[in-house]
């Protein structure tokens, strides 16, 4: 029916609603507008923060200037993404509400895009952007797994002691490359299986989990004077307890837990690096 027909349904159904703008003492277990904006600052500033893949992208920019131009160039085009992609999902349900017989209803959410282009688009067109998917997945796997084997290789085995040549450090680092592929497939095909909601939703969950204390110390030495390695690491440890706590004890939705990993680890850090600083000033 055209872009009539699928505003009309869109509207008719309410799939045009900006946000949830839930503010409820149960919010923090949906998907509430707060919730979203908090989960979606948490996941994005842990990557530009600490993760060797997009740090390694600030030191290849000339300037300072440049840098901070290419991050918010990145934001920009991220909103227009995600504004894409969220039309891109309302036309996939106004299509399969018109042609239900065109659905799987085995199908999970995650899979009925590819089944869209499997099945309705043009042959020539459904192999381009298959390719075209595969291309922008592949540069961004291969960055990360390069990036973390180079962070194991100069991080943990020149720095505990292993003297060897350049081309040994290289050849181990293309075989943990290798290997650190192999452990992403398999993860890959874990959460494929699974009885997951969403693939986004598990991977923010996931990242938030993973990596929130991590950031909180990256963020910790960035902006505080007084930090130090005894405040760090209680700082780590305390906020992987509390996202245990969240995990396994709370209905907390796992948009949040990057936040919580993030201001718990800052916040403890900051705390126990200030109370052994007193501790050592008053031996002192």
């Amino acid at each position: 029916g055209g872009f009539g027909e699928l505003t009309s349904i869109a509207a008719a159904d309410n799939k045009l609603r900006w946000a949830d703008m839930n503010f409820s003492s149960a919010s923090y277990m949906t998907t509430a507008f707060w919730v979203v904006v908090l989960g979606g600052l948490g996941s994005s500033l842990i990557p530009y923060s600490s993760d060797q893949a997009v740090v390694q992208r600030y030191v290849s920019t000339p300037t300072e200037k440049a840098a901070r131009g290419a991050v918010w160039l990145n934001a920009g085009m991220s909103a227009v993404a995600s504004l894409l992609f969220f039309g891109l999902g309302t036309a996939l349900y106004a299509f399969y509400k018109t042609h239900p017989e065109s659905l799987d209803p085995t199908f999970k959410t995650d899979s009925i895009f590819p089944l869209f282009i499997s099945r309705e688009l043009p042959i020539g067109i459904a192999g381009i952007l298959i390719a075209a998917v595969f291309a922008a997945a592949q540069s961004t796997i291969s960055t990360s797994m390069n990036s973390t084997a180079t962070a194991l290789v100069t991080d943990f085995v020149r720095r505990f002691g292993w003297q060897a040549p350049e081309r040994s450090y290289l050849r181990l680092a293309r075989t943990l490359t290798v290997a650190l592929g192999g452990i992403g497939t398999l993860f890959a095909l874990i959460l494929a299986w699974s009885d997951i909601e969403s693939a986004l939703k598990t991977f923010l969950t996931i990242i938030g989990f993973a990596m929130g204390p991590l950031c909180g110390i990256f963020i910790l030495g960035m902006f505080t004077k007084s930090a130090n390695a005894r405040g760090a690491v209680i700082g780590a440890l305390i906020g992987v307890a509390v996202l245990l706590w969240a995990r396994y004890f709370t209905s907390m939705s796992g948009l949040l837990y990057a936040p919580l990993g993030i201001v718990t680890s800052f916040t403890i850090g900051l705390l126990g690096s200030r109370g052994r600083a007193t501790t050592s000033g008053r031996a002192a």
